[in-house]
């Protein structure tokens, strides 16, 4: 780029990861899987981000039927309540692989 247009315009791109050519995990799914991780439940981890416990589930089954394992192991309480959910080995896998694209690309970005 000519240096008059760097000062006018930027480079920026939305990563997504694809499985056979279809949307699979994005920004959005990567921040259901650390909310959910952080706060040890859907609930919780939903409410943290200000989206319904459903929406939130609707997310995980979605990627988890595309790529044939589970991203999360939930567990039920006692009559009292207290259960969880924690991701899964693949799904913490799979948030590492986001990230360390994510860095690569803007490594690139930065130093355009």
């Amino acid at each position: 780029m000519t240096d008059e247009l760097s000062s006018l315009l930027s480079p920026n791109y939305k990563l997504w990861l694809e499985h056979d050519g279809e949307y699979v995990f994005g920004p959005g799914a990567y921040a259901i899987l650390v909310s959910i991780d952080e706060e040890g439940t859907i609930t919780k981890g939903a409410e943290a981000l200000g989206m319904s416990y459903r929406y939130a589930w609707g997310v995980i089954k979605k990627i988890e039927k595309k790529l044939g394992f589970p991203l999360l192991e939930t567990f039920k309480g006692g009559t009292v309540g207290g259960g969880g959910a924690i991701v899964t080995e693949k799904g913490k896998q799979l948030m590492e692989m986001f990230v360390r694209v994510k860095t690569e690309l803007d490594h690139v970005i930065q130093n355009k």
